[in-house]
């Protein structure tokens, strides 16, 4: 692979605008995967090993190159461990402690997943090794401090959102749980939310194509799952909170 800066752009470029035939698909209905109501396809599995084998490509590819090539600087290390700790939760944690175990998901829910992060480990770590230069005092930079304060608040709300369901799910097993508390009563997918923010918070303070890419990925996938969830609690609940909104406080 070469880690000249023009091959580097194209691969991401191509990555990127394959975001937006999966979002429009998404909006359309057409779900094989079973992200946003449909029926998926093909054989199914446990939802916990499945979970696990999904994040586990990010969570080794990135830091295997990065560490691997020995390029380190101090904002590097910063993503690449801000990085691994939100894959290490969805890896070696949430599986586990949160993933409904009685619920078989689809194979292919979770090879697609597979290749999406390897992708992004991929393109990220070549991005670390061959392109990234950060100046000195990058850490004081706004784009810096407004991007890592961004992702620290996505990932809050979004393992706050994903346990608090987890939680009213416990409460009442065997029935369909109506999310409240917290910022459930404004937005009907924090979860979605939160995790949008947190890697739009990482394009920011990286300041780099791949992560760029992420987030436009990240909202191909979720905006539409929330838009879907949004809909199937307001069927599902006639008492649904009329004013509650998808996934933006007010608005959308």
């Amino acid at each position: 692979m070469s880690l000249e800066p023009a091959g580097f752009v194209l691969a991401v470029a191509v990555w990127t605008v394959l975001a937006v035939p999966v979002f429009i698909i998404a909006l359309l209905g057409w779900d094989w995967f079973g992200r946003v109501g449909g029926q998926p396809i093909g054989a199914r599995m446990a939802a916990h090993w499945g979970w696990f084998l999904m994040e586990l490509p990010a969570l080794v590819t990135l830091p295997a190159i990065y560490f691997a090539a020995n390029q380190r600087q101090p904002v590097s290390d910063l993503l690449v461990v801000l990085w691994m700790a939100h894959y290490a939760h969805r890896a070696l944690i949430w599986p586990w402690l949160v993933a409904r175990r009685g619920s078989p998901a689809p194979v292919i829910t979770f090879a697609a997943g597979f290749g999406f992060n390897m992708v992004n480990g991929l393109l990220f770590g070549w991005f670390l090794v061959g392109v990234a230069d950060y100046p000195d005092g990058w850490f004081g930079d706004v784009r810096f401090v407004v991007g890592v304060t961004a992702m620290l608040l996505g990932a809050a709300l979004n393992i706050w959102a994903d346990y608090r369901l987890a939680w009213l799910r416990r409460r009442q097993p065997g029935r369909y749980v109506l999310p409240e508390g917290g910022a459930f009563r404004f937005i009907s997918c924090p979860n979605l939310a939160g995790e949008m923010l947190e890697w739009a918070g990482f394009s920011l303070m990286s300041w780099s194509l791949p992560g760029l890419a992420f987030a436009v990925w990240t909202a191909a996938n979720l905006v539409p799952r929330a838009l879907w969830r949004h809909r199937w609690y307001q069927e599902r609940f006639p008492e649904y909170p009329k004013n509650r909104r998808a996934i933006i406080p007010g608005l959308w």
